[in-house]
């Protein structure tokens, strides 16, 4: 089975919380390159993806296939992070990788593993929502718009768009976006952790989009200010965030053990 940790980063350690970041689709490595040392342990999980200069894989060190769905992808991520042994930790992720995120807090509850201390959810509409917030009747995107955010994306965030660069987001778009159009749930299943779900204000997500997160168990929502790139791009408000709901996370499991 592929490892689905980042190797640029610490391996989190079993008595440590460790904050698991999962990487927004088409959005390349850069994203958490702004993140400081602010929100304590933290490392990055990724979906190997295929797609290098010479058509390698890149962000794994197996060519074993990616499971194409949501919940299966969560069902590996969650064996990985079991077989590590890994107990203490939140959840982060953005756009569709909040919705990887909740998978992986609902795949935990199925095996009677122990919770996040915290979901955090960023930019993205409950699961619910999903399919009012993308539009059914949306025509697919063209290569050229997707080449088109994610050039902006890249340059935003500081990094050098050479072609397989590009070419590696773009298809990496597509394939979320056919996931995201695979992506069902029968019914929102209520988590055994606490949610803190963030709207970005220049983002186009509705407030009700986000408030649907409270079909999901013990929610706070909250706004900030920024576009749909400001989590890797102005983090300081989101890590604040961040920081003080994991602190305050950390120390009520601490007096509940």
């Amino acid at each position: 089975m592929a490892s689905w940790w980042d190797h640029r980063t610490d391996t989190p350690h079993a008595d440590t919380t460790t904050l698991i970041c999962m990487p927004s689709a088409g959005n390349g490595d850069l994203q958490f390159d702004r993140w400081p040392d602010a929100v304590g342990p933290w490392c990055v999980v990724r979906t190997p993806t295929v797609g290098g200069p010479g058509g390698e894989a890149v962000g794994m060190n197996s060519a074993a296939p990616v499971p194409a769905g949501l919940p299966e992808r969560a069902a590996e991520l969650v064996t990985d992070l079991m077989r590590r042994g890994i107990e203490r930790f939140a959840l982060f992720g953005h756009e569709s990788a909040a919705l990887l995120g909740y998978q992986v807090a609902v795949e935990l509850n199925r095996r009677g593993a122990p919770a996040p201390l915290r979901l955090f959810v960023s930019g993205c509409p409950a699961p619910h929502h999903l399919r009012r917030h993308a539009g059914e009747a949306h025509t697919e995107p063209t290569d050229d718009e997707l080449t088109e955010r994610v050039l902006a994306t890249t340059v935003a965030m500081g990094g050098n768009p050479m072609p397989w660069v590009v070419a590696t987001g773009v298809r990496a778009l597509r394939a979320e976006l056919a996931t995201l159009r695979a992506y069902r749930i029968p019914r929102p299943t209520p988590l055994h952790c606490p949610l803190t779900a963030i709207r970005w204000r220049d983002q186009d997500i509705a407030p009700e989009a986000l408030a649907g997160w409270s079909a999901y168990g013990d929610t706070e929502l909250v706004q900030l200010h920024g576009s749909r790139l400001s989590y890797a791009t102005e983090p300081a408000d989101l890590l604040r965030v961040i920081s003080d709901r994991a602190t305050t996370d950390d120390r009520r499991r601490s007096a509940e053990g």
